[in-house]
């Protein structure tokens, strides 16, 4: 689930947007914080790829949180496989039974502070997605489906015993040590332990125990918040010289389809995802991002810059892995390894950087709408931002205000030629899942 948070309506009105990008329908359970009013009776229906705008006074807060297996009668009475709240559809100020992911708000105090929680364990992948006019609102998510490598000792399993949620180590052993409570319930005596971290590598920006603060509650002011990715995209594939051409270089994905492609050990190469595309029925056409100049099928060719890049040399002898936005941005994009020791991060670039692209840097659409976003190198070919020439060295090329523009909103993504060192990630006998939008 997704919650692009909130819109500015009014003078004295915010809008949150519910997204629903599961293959499945969930149902959201909103709960208030008290004294502050319920929200859409404090529960709703999402289909797939369905949205509801739902209005929430300024200084309003409280959380969200996606209920799985429901099962409702016609007057709304029922009950959830996970997340549910004891009273049918609609919530009423209850809350979520755990495990459940949450989204937390705390609007206009002065500041917004928003958080995406495990604390109440994990069922579901979820996001919240600021947009401001500054561009440095981060999104924050847990878009890792933790269910596939729960510890055993945490699983929830449904009716027929496929793994539904994982539960935080407070729900499932109840002691001081893993609740911050009793002896434990300072931030110096309670500290993270080998579940929460489990958690925190997979979801970096989320709250994994109770004194997890300084790297999971966000601030923004003044802030936007948007919906992405409904559209068909069509991801292409380079490998490395030598290497052999997967899927013949190019495939179409749908809104929530995926694919799984096998490359032999060894391989390397970039992945990338073309929009505004345009193909006849034997392949051939042109893209309005990313374009190979040779169809559907890439067949070995690179995408037109400006492209967001999934960059993979695997088994040498690890596999180093990561996003590249050195040739500028199209797409959200990111990297989310499945490694038996899961200490493996995920590398993200979910924010939509067209939306605050420098204007000097836009790519404009056939409706004057922004595309993609360039690189300084590839909008002004000069040395100075391509590292070239008297730059071509990690002592005299340095971040520029358009490398950090990017940095700035995703903080793991390579900006500029010698990012090395925040920027590349290595992982061992690891499949990676490539997530676009």
């Amino acid at each position: 689930m997704q919650i692009p948070y909130p819109q500015e309506c009014a003078v004295d009105a915010m809008t949150f947007t519910l997204q629903n990008r599961c293959n499945k329908t969930i149902w959201p359970g909103i709960q208030a914080s008290g004294g502050q009013p319920l929200l859409m009776e404090g529960g709703l229906e999402l289909k797939p790829l369905q949205s509801r705008n739902i209005t929430a006074p300024k200084g309003w807060s409280g959380r969200f949180w996606g209920r799985t297996g429901c099962m409702f009668n016609a007057y709304g009475l029922g009950t959830c496989s996970t997340g549910d709240c004891g009273s049918g559809i609609y919530c009423s100020g209850a809350g979520g039974e755990p495990p459940a992911s949450l989204a937390e708000f705390t609007l206009d105090s002065p500041v917004d502070f928003y958080d995406v929680s495990l604390l109440d364990g994990y069922n579901l992948p979820l996001s919240i997605i600021p947009q401001d006019d500054s561009g440095i609102c981060p999104t924050v998510g847990c878009e890792t489906d933790l269910n596939q490598h729960c510890p055993s000792n945490l699983l929830v399993r449904g009716d027929h015993g496929q793994i539904v949620a994982c539960k935080s180590a407070c729900t499932a052993f109840q002691s001081p040590e893993y609740c911050c409570s009793g002896q434990f319930q300072t931030p110096n005596r309670c500290k993270p332990n080998k579940y929460s971290q489990y958690f925190k590598r997979s979801c970096p920006t989320s709250f994994t125990y109770a004194y997890d603060d300084s790297s999971s509650t966000f601030t923004c002011r003044e802030t936007d918040y948007m919906i992405r990715c409904n559209n068909t995209i069509w991801p292409g594939i380079q490998p490395s010289a030598g290497r052999p051409v997967l899927m013949e270089g190019g495939l179409e994905l749908k809104p929530q389809e995926s694919i799984n492609v096998t490359a032999p050990l060894g391989w390397s190469g970039r992945f990338w995802g073309r929009s505004g595309c345009t193909f006849n029925s034997q392949g051939e056409g042109i893209c309005a991002t990313g374009d190979c100049g040779s169809g559907l099928y890439c067949k070995g060719a690179g995408g037109q810059p400006p492209a967001s890049l999934a960059e993979f040399t695997l088994e040498s002898p690890m596999d180093f892995y990561d996003v590249s936005l050195v040739d500028g941005y199209n797409l959200p994009l990111s990297v989310l390894p499945y490694d038996d020791s899961h200490v493996c991060p995920s590398v993200r670039c979910d924010t939509d950087l067209n939306l605050n692209c420098p204007e000097n840097l836009r790519v404009k659409g056939d409706h004057g709408e922004t595309v993609a976003c360039k690189s300084g190198c590839t909008a002004f070919q000069s040395d100075e931002y391509c590292c070239t020439g008297k730059f071509e060295n990690p002592n005299t090329c340095k971040p520029t205000k358009y490398s950090e523009y990017f940095k700035h909103a995703c903080p793991r993504a390579y900006s500029y030629a010698f990012d090395d060192g925040s920027s590349t990630f290595t992982c061992r006998e690891a499949n990676y899942m490539i997530v676009f939008c």
